[in-house]
């Protein structure tokens, strides 16, 4: 300890705390400026990201759909109704037979043979 330097005790400037506050007021009035800076830089931000949102920007475009995807959509959501598919065709008959035929597909063998309708 014997090593160390004597330091020597700290002694205030005359008149710095009665200048203390002048100094503080005059630092924060330099300090105004550059937040109204930053105010700016952030209202600007948001301005240019409303504009490019209501210009449509930031939406995603949806694939085109055939109409029959389309139809479908509309089926899946039940927005139309079995019956209003129906009214819209052409040749509701056709698409009726047609779906008949894909849930119960004919063939030409039978269901059942004559020898099994006599089962017991």
């Amino acid at each position: 300890m014997n090593q160390l330097p004597k330091l020597k005790d700290f002694q205030v400037p005359a008149g710095y705390f009665d200048q203390l506050p002048e100094r503080i007021i005059a630092k924060e009035k330099t300090r105004k400026f550059p937040s109204l800076i930053k105010y700016a830089a952030a209202a600007i931000v948001v301005l240019g990201l409303g504009v490019s949102w209501q210009s449509g920007m930031f939406t995603p475009e949806s694939p085109a759909l055939s109409i029959d995807e389309e139809a479908q959509l509309y089926i899946e959501s039940q927005v139309w109704s079995s019956e209003d598919v129906l009214s819209l065709a052409d040749d509701p008959n056709a698409i009726l037979d047609q779906i008949i035929e894909e849930e119960m597909p004919s063939s030409d063998e039978q269901l059942w043979i004559e020898d099994e309708l006599n089962w017991f």
